[in-house]
C-alpha cells in the first residue's frame, strides 16, 4: 500500500510539475517541443515565404538613417501590422510573411546599445549618433562611424570602445540577448517562425564578403562574431564550429550575400586549405541571388555586357572599382562569384572520391531591408532604399537599388525544425519579389515524370543531388504565377568537361501573357554520365513596370529622370539539382 501511494504521489507531483513549467515558461520556448501542426501530413511539403535579411535600429547603418524599430517591431511588420518609416510615412505588407530572421551588423551590437539604451545615453561619443540620425544626416553618421570601422584594408574598433573593452564587451553581449529574447518571444510554432540570426559584415577595402548567421533553435553561440575582431572568413568558421555544437543542439548556416560587391572575394576555394573547405561545406550550403543591392545570379563575359541572360538589376558600385572602363581582368573577377559562376567553380572543385562540393549552394533571396520591414517588396509600394528616404531627388540618385527579393521553402510545417531543415536539404528558391509558386525535380533512369506523378518516390527534389544513372534525366518544371502572368520558363545548365567549364540557358517554355499555370517537362539529351552538372529552373513574368517609374509617375517627374522609367520581368530561381558522378 505504502509503495503504492509513494507511486501515486509520485505521479502527482511530476504532473504539478509539469503544470508549473508550462505555465512559467515563455510560449515560444514550450511551443518549441511541439512535434507537429494539426495540419501536419506525413511527406506533404508546404510552400512557405519568408525573409532571412532585415535589418532593425540595431544595425548602425539603418539606426543612421533614422531607423528606429526593434526586431520585435519587424516581426510584427512581418505579420501583418503597420510600421512608421523614417520619414513618416507608413508601410505595411498586403500579405503576411511565414518566416523571418532579423539579421543585425554584429560589429555595432555595442556601440547602439551603449547609445541608445538609456542607462548608458550619456556618453560623448553618442551625442551625433543620437541627434543627427535621420535620412538627411544620415549620410554623415555612415562616413564617419560605418566606413571608418569596416570598409579600410582592416577592421577598426570605434573609438568608444577602444579604450573600454570591457565596457563594450558587455554591452555587446546583452544587445545580442535582448535580440534572442525577441526572436524567441516572436515565435509561434505552426502559424509563424522567428530565426535567431545576425550578420558578419566583413567589407575589406570596401568589396563586401557579408555573410548572414541562422540559427536553427534557440540553442546559439554564446556571443554574435563579428568582422571587427574575427576579420577572416576561416576565424568565423573556426568559431562556429567551437561555439556552435551539436552536442548542445546548436546548428547555424552561414549565408553569403551580395557577391555582386565582393570584387572577387570571399570564396577563394582553389586555394583554400582543407579543413577551410570542409566547414565551408559544412556551413555555406546556400547563396543570397537577389536583394535590394541588386542581383547577383551572373555577369555577362567581359565585352558582352547586352547579353540579355544576365542582364537584370545589375549593379556595379564604385566603391573599390571604377564605374566605368573595366579592365578584363577585374571584370572576370567580379563575375567569378556571381552564383553561376559559382556553382561552376564547384563543379571543377568537386572531389569524387569523397563526394565533396565546397560550392555546392542552393538559391534563396531577401530583402536586405534596413527599415524593419521583412518583405515589403511590392514595386507599387516601395520608395527607395533607407538612404534618404523621403526624398525624392536622393531616391533618383539610386536607381540601382530594388525592393528585394524573397525566399521559398518546401517544408511539411511552419516551425523552426522543420523550416531550417528544408534550408539545410537547400529545398528553397528565390523570387525578384513576387510569391511565384515554383517546383522543379528529376527523374533518372527512364522513370516518368508528370505533373500529376510530381513528388512520387522517383523524383529527385530540387537542391537535391543524384550519381548513378547512364540515361539522360529529365526534368520537369511546374510554376504557378502571382498576378502577373509568367513569360519564359528556362533551364540554366552547368557542366565541368573535358577540364573545361560550359555553361547553357535553354528556353523550355514560351507563352507571354498566357501563363498562369504552366507544367514542363525537358530531357537533358546532351547528358554526359562522365561530366559533373547541374541544372536550375528560371521563370519570367512578363514586364511590369518597376518601382522608379511609379514612383516618378506619382511625382510627375519623369521627365527630369527618364532613367526611371523601366519596366521589370520579375522572375524565380530554384536551387540546383547536381550530377556528381
Amino acid at each position: 500500500m505504502m509503495q503504492q501511494l509513494d507511486i501515486i504521489c509520485g505521479s502527482i507531483f511530476r504532473n504539478l510539475l509539469l503544470l508549473i513549467l508550462l505555465t512559467v515558461l515563455p510560449s515560444s520556448l514550450r511551443a518549441e517541443k511541439t512535434s507537429s501542426c494539426s495540419y501536419q501530413q506525413a511527406g506533404i511539403k508546404n510552400i512557405y515565404w519568408g525573409d532571412l535579411h532585415v535589418h532593425s535600429a540595431y544595425s548602425l547603418d539603418a539606426w543612421s538613417f533614422g531607423t528606429n524599430k526593434t526586431p520585435r517591431e519587424a516581426y510584427q511588420f512581418a505579420r501583418g501590422a503597420s510600421i512608421e518609416l523614417a520619414d513618416g510615412s507608413t508601410a505595411k505588407l498586403d500579405r503576411a510573411l511565414d518566416f523571418v530572421a532579423v539579421t543585425d551588423h554584429a560589429e555595432w551590437f555595442d556601440l547602439l546599445h551603449i547609445c541608445s539604451d538609456p542607462d548608458w545615453s550619456d556618453d560623448a561619443y553618442c551625442t551625433d549618433l543620437t541627434t543627427k540620425n535621420n535620412p538627411n544626416s544620415g549620410i554623415e553618421l555612415f562616413r564617419d562611424y560605418v566606413v571608418t570601422t569596416i570598409t579600410g584594408d582592416k577592421p577598426r574598433q570605434t573609438t568608444l570602445c577602444t579604450g573600454n573593452q570591457q565596457h563594450c564587451r558587455k554591452a555587446s553581449l546583452s544587445q545580442w540577448h535582448r535580440i534572442q529574447d525577441q526572436a524567441n518571444a516572436a515565435n509561434d510554432p505552426c502559424n509563424f517562425t522567428t530565426f535567431i540570426g545576425y550578420e558578419w559584415s566583413a567589407t575589406p577595402s570596401g568589396s563586401h564578403t557579408h555573410r548572414n548567421l541562422i540559427f536553427s533553435n534557440d540553442k546559439v553561440t554564446r556571443e554574435a562574431i563579428d568582422y571587427i575582431r574575427y576579420e577572416k572568413l576561416g576565424q568565423l568558421f573556426t568559431e562556429l564550429e567551437a561555439q556552435c555544437t551539436i552536442d548542445a543542439g546548436c546548428e547555424v548556416l552561414s549565408i553569403p550575400h551580395n557577391a555582386n560587391m565582393g570584387d572577387g572575394r570571399g570564396f577563394d576555394v582553389e586555394i583554400e586549405d582543407e579543413q577551410t573547405l570542409r566547414l565551408r561545406q559544412k556551413y555555406e550550403k546556400l547563396v543570397e541571388i537577389h536583394q535590394e543591392k541588386g542581383n547577383s545570379e551572373c555577369l555577362p563575359k567581359f565585352g558582352t555586357r547586352d547579353d540579355d541572360d544576365c542582364i537584370f538589376e545589375i549593379r556595379l558600385t564604385s566603391q573599390s572599382r571604377p564605374k566605368v572602363n573595366f579592365e578584363e581582368a577585374p571584370w572576370e573577377k567580379m563575375r567569378s562569384t556571381y552564383t553561376r559562376s559559382l556553382l561552376l567553380r564547384g563543379l571543377a572543385a568537386y572531389k569524387s572520391e569523397t563526394g565533396e562540393n565546397p560550392l555546392q549552394l542552393g538559391i534563396l533571396g531577401s530583402t536586405d531591408n534596413h527599415t524593419a520591414t521583412p518583405g515589403f517588396v511590392s514595386e507599387s509600394a516601395w520608395a527607395g532604399p533607407v538612404f534618404g528616404l523621403g526624398d525624392f531627388d536622393s531616391t533618383m540618385r539610386r536607381l540601382s537599388f530594388n525592393p528585394g527579393g524573397l525566399v521559398a521553402v518546401w517544408a511539411e510545417e511552419n516551425t523552426r525544425a522543420s523550416i531550417f531543415s528544408a534550408l539545410q536539404r537547400r529545398e528553397v528558391y528565390a523570387t525578384s519579389g513576387p510569391r511565384i509558386r515554383l517546383k522543379f525535380s528529376a527523374a533518372l533512369n527512364g522513370a516518368a515524370l508528370s505533373c500529376e506523378a510530381h513528388g512520387t518516390y522517383h523524383s529527385v527534389p530540387m537542391g537535391s543531388e543524384f550519381k548513378h544513372t547512364r540515361q539522360a534525366p529529365k526534368f520537369l518544371i511546374n510554376a504557378l504565377y502571382d498576378r502577373v502572368p509568367l513569360a519564359k520558363i528556362e533551364i540554366i545548365k552547368g557542366e565541368y568537361k573535358d577540364g573545361k567549364l560550359k555553361e547553357s540557358v535553354i528556353e523550355v517554355w514560351s507563352n507571354p501573357g498566357r501563363g498562369l499555370s504552366v507544367c514542363e517537362t525537358w530531357q537533358d539529351d546532351q547528358f554526359d554520365a562522365s561530366a559533373p552538372a547541374f541544372w536550375y529552373a528560371r521563370v519570367k513574368q512578363v514586364p511590369s513596370a518597376r518601382w522608379s517609374a511609379l514612383l516618378c509617375k506619382e511625382q510627375g517627374r519623369c521627365s527630369e529622370y527618364p532613367a526611371a522609367v523601366q519596366t521589370i520581368e520579375e522572375r524565380a530561381w530554384s536551387s540546383p539539382i547536381w550530377y556528381l558522378p
